[in-house]
């Protein structure tokens, strides 16, 4: 399943732009732990072996976060927000980091240094002008949207999960206030 998924946003990069930066070793490396436990007759956790897209708001130790700001470029953070953690600990892997508006301040996706997001869908009137996949989770909804990767991670404080979930026809749910931590 990492396998495929990680083809996918390959072959999505340049159409799309909803990845700041792929970490296909880390779909990989998860892959692979939970195939380990599977043959030890282990648990696998939650998530287990599961790829996700990670928006590029959460710190993720040892990949670049940028929250879509120039200047963050570069920057590698060395701890892990709590709900990539979380994650992670329940077996997920992470295909790579997603685009959003710049500090998750935008509802169009159309803010970012990396530039804009493009959603998958396309005009019903016969025009090729790219369709905004509204934001700020735009990378997240139309990542999986395009079936780059079976879920991904959002935040939402005006709808930045809930509108862009809409305008690319999947499902996004806002966590209760407090719910997830915002450590990260």
């Amino acid at each position: 399943m990492a396998e495929a998924f990680n083809a996918n946003v390959a072959a999505a990069k340049d159409a799309l732009n909803a990845f700041i930066v792929a970490t296909p070793e880390k779909a990989l490396e998860a892959a692979k732990a939970t195939d380990e436990k599977r043959a030890k007759g282990e648990p696998l956790g939650k998530m287990g072996g599961v790829p996700i897209g990670m928006k590029d708001l959460f710190a993720t130790a040892g990949v670049q976060t940028t929250a879509a700001s120039h200047i963050l470029e570069g920057f590698t953070p060395e701890y892990e927000s709590t709900v990539s953690r979380k994650l992670w600990e329940a077996g997920a892997g992470m295909l790579g980091k997603l685009n959003l508006d710049q500090f998750a301040m935008g509802s169009s996706n159309e803010t970012s240094y990396f530039g804009n997001v493009v959603s998958p869908w396309r005009r019903n009137d016969g025009g090729n002008a790219p369709l905004a996949p509204g934001g700020s989770s735009g990378g997240s909804s139309a990542a999986v949207a395009a079936r780059l990767c079976p879920a991904a991670t959002g935040t939402d404080t005006g709808g930045s999960i809930r509108q862009p979930a809409a305008f690319t026809g999947i499902t996004g749910v806002k966590p209760t206030y407090g719910r997830c931590s915002r450590w990260g």
